[in-house]
């Protein structure tokens, strides 16, 4: 059974210090992101938990972070709440019903499914216990390993933990639901003088209207948001965030990883000056006013706010109407031989990232570099 724990750790002298979140099995990007930091032993190196399901590498997550700690005594990974979930439905016989549900409606990726593939099992054809008991005994070792990992870490002017604390003094009493699943930390706040740092929700999920993965710094709240949407959001990155510290004394650098192809303006791409609208979680459902050829109007019920948005972001399901991901309306302007990334390619648009700004523009205005 896993329970809170938390971690103390004071550092005399400079540091530095990187912190990663919500990795969710994406252990080629991670190891990227680790060499673009110039991650060394020296180096404390934080994770914030989620750093399996979505992916198709967590058993190779777990064994690498495993060598890492075995490498370094500066290595803290701490628990999230998709460890926690998936340790309780694997290992609680109450909830071995639960795997199925999970394996049909949630888990398209993740620790279970690859057991069951190394195991050659077909989930469908077994009963849930004995199914249950397969799993259990095959990542025993994974989950004596999550068993072990921390809620929290206090390391001088910074608390790490998954989600968030709850809003009092005494936050080493905080829930283990408030501290891997909270929701509302960044909204909510919190009432102590250290910098909190926090994964979990997708940075872009905070801004109203653009997608921007990056890392939120909010010196008012002494919130950090790090979490850049890797397995969730078909837009994400990897964060990091980089404190170079010295005692109390510190400095904050981000950095980041985005393996998206570049493409380059083969002319300049003019726009008129828009009002931008964007669809986020939790608010997908639309209403179809005009079909287009390429961009559909819609209302999004939620805000009663009218744009169009492209046809191949759109689905139906229980005759309702809705966003299929994260979505901006904003056209994209360019200047030649300006760069930007390709997210993808619908119908005769592009999907892009310029510098920070993500939106459409006709794809036979780029050339690949």
């Amino acid at each position: 059974m896993i329970k809170v724990r938390h971690l103390e750790k004071r550092i005399e002298g400079k540091y530095r210090c990187i912190v990663v979140s919500d990795i969710h099995s994406h252990l080629d990007r991670f190891i990227e992101l680790l060499k673009k930091v110039n991650y060394c032993q020296d180096d404390y190196l934080v994770i914030l938990g989620d750093f399996i399901e979505k992916g198709n590498q967590a058993l190779e997550m777990i064994d690498y972070l495993m060598q890492l700690q075995r490498q370094s005594d500066r290595v803290y990974v701490l628990l999230g709440n998709c460890e926690y979930a998936i340790e309780k439905i694997v290992n609680n016989e109450n909830y071995a019903s639960h795997i199925v549900h999970y394996l049909n409606h949630v888990g398209k990726g993740g620790i279970i499914r690859q057991a069951l593939s190394a195991l050659e099992i077909d989930y469908t054809q077994l009963p849930a216990k004995q199914l249950q008991d397969i799993i259990k005994e095959y990542l025993k070792p994974c989950f004596e390993y999550l068993r072990t990992l921390p809620t929290t870490l206090h390391l001088n002017n910074f608390i790490f933990v998954h989600a968030g604390l709850e809003k009092r003094v005494d936050w080493q009493n905080s829930s283990l639901s408030s501290l891997i699943e909270m929701r509302t930390f960044y909204q909510d706040g919190h009432c102590l003088d250290e910098y909190v740092v926090v994964g979990h929700l997708p940075t872009s999920n905070h801004h109203q209207n653009r997608i921007d993965n990056n890392i939120i710094i909010d010196k008012e709240k002494r919130i950090i948001c790090i979490d850049g949407g890797t397995g969730v959001k078909s837009i994400s990155q990897l964060n990091a965030l980089i404190i170079e510290g010295n005692g109390n004394e510190y400095k904050l650098l981000t950095d980041y990883v985005q393996p998206l192809p570049i493409y380059q303006a083969k002319v300049d791409v003019l726009v008129e000056k828009q009002d931008v609208h964007k669809v986020a979680w939790p608010s997908f459902e639309v209403q179809v006013i005009k079909a287009g050829k390429n961009f559909t109007l819609c209302r999004q019920i939620d805000t009663n706010q009218t744009f169009k948005i492209k046809n191949e972001f759109l689905y139906q399901k229980d005759n309702k109407t809705y966003c299929l991901d994260d979505y901006v309306d904003c056209m994209v302007g360019l200047n030649k031989g300006e760069l930007v990334k390709l997210i993808g390619i619908f119908g005769p648009y592009a999907y892009v990232i310029k510098d920070n700004e993500i939106g459409w523009v006709k794809f036979c205005y780029l050339k690949k570099c």
